[in-house]
């Protein structure tokens, strides 16, 4: 399989922040559960934590196959 050239690595890093979210979700679905709100709330705060789950292998996956490459997140080679 022939290999692909990867573009240029992006200028921010987008780990911490996703990071940051998912456990912000983790944080808000303990506190409603705890809380007892209304079930709607607490679906959303799921769904929160089950999209930054997501998004975290990905932003995750993606500095791994960067830094195989020989390439920076901050776009320096």
């Amino acid at each position: 399989m022939p290999s692909r050239e990867l573009p240029e690595a992006p200028q921010a890093d987008a780990v911490v922040p996703v990071l940051v979210g998912t456990v912000g979700w983790l944080i808000a679905l303990v506190a409603g559960l705890l809380l007892d709100l209304d079930p709607p709330w607490v679906g959303v705060c799921a769904a929160g934590l089950t999209l930054g789950v997501v998004g975290s292998g990905y932003v995750l996956r993606r500095r791994a196959v960067y830094e195989r490459a020989g390439k920076s997140a901050a776009g320096q080679s």
